[in-house]
């Protein structure tokens, strides 16, 4: 069965890796769910100061070599993303939303793969929905990984855990939404905070 690739974006993929891990490229449940980042992501971390010193375990060789599975598309669609990114980012610029480049690429890439890219980033969030990307957030994909037993409430305790000690909440109320979201699991009462 063929994967249904999901786009994490930059932030996503750094609230997620080191509790999760592998988190890319290992397919779950029976849709074959695989997490893919697109291709700049390296090159995005290497010019921050701020997220390789937050970050620092990104470059262990663990999680290099996790990343290595890089999303493949054809050269057609190397143009097509190209075009979407072109336009995309003026609709950025325009709206004065605040989408960096990189973010606007992973949404080129999931409007021309036509994939869900998972982001609680409020401006790429914005912008994808305007043009009819399928945008979830940290939460949505956190709900279909546990459905899939793909993680426990342990593995989403300890993302919690991560979070709150980087000082890395994706919004003021996740805690609470995350609760009232796993409500209809029995499980409201098990997150750590």
């Amino acid at each position: 069965m063929p994967q249904f690739k999901i786009l994490l974006d930059t932030n996503v993929y750094l609230r997620l890796a080191q509790s999760i891990h592998p988190l890319l490229f290992k397919s779950f449940g029976t849709k074959q769910f695989t997490l893919y980042l697109i291709n700049g992501f390296q090159a995005e971390f290497d010019r921050s100061a701020r997220l390789k010193s937050t970050f620092f375990w990104v470059n262990d060789p663990e999680y290099r070599l996790n990343r290595k599975y890089e999303l493949k598309i054809s050269n057609r669609q190397k143009k097509d993303v190209e075009l979407s990114h072109s336009f995309l980012w003026e609709q950025n610029l325009s709206e004065d939303l605040g989408a960096s480049k990189i973010d606007v690429e992973a949404l080129a890439y999931a409007m021309v793969l036509n994939r869900p890219i998972v982001t609680d980033d409020f401006a790429m969030a914005n912008l994808g929905k305007t043009y009819g990307i399928e945008v979830w957030s940290i939460l949505d994909l956190l709900e279909l990984m546990y459905k899939n037993n793909h993680v426990s409430i342990d593995d989403i305790n300890l993302i919690i855990g991560f979070l709150f000690h980087n000082n890395d909440l994706p919004f003021p109320s996740f805690i609470e939404e995350l609760t009232e979201r796993f409500k209809k699991f029995g499980i409201e009462d098990k997150f750590k905070t």
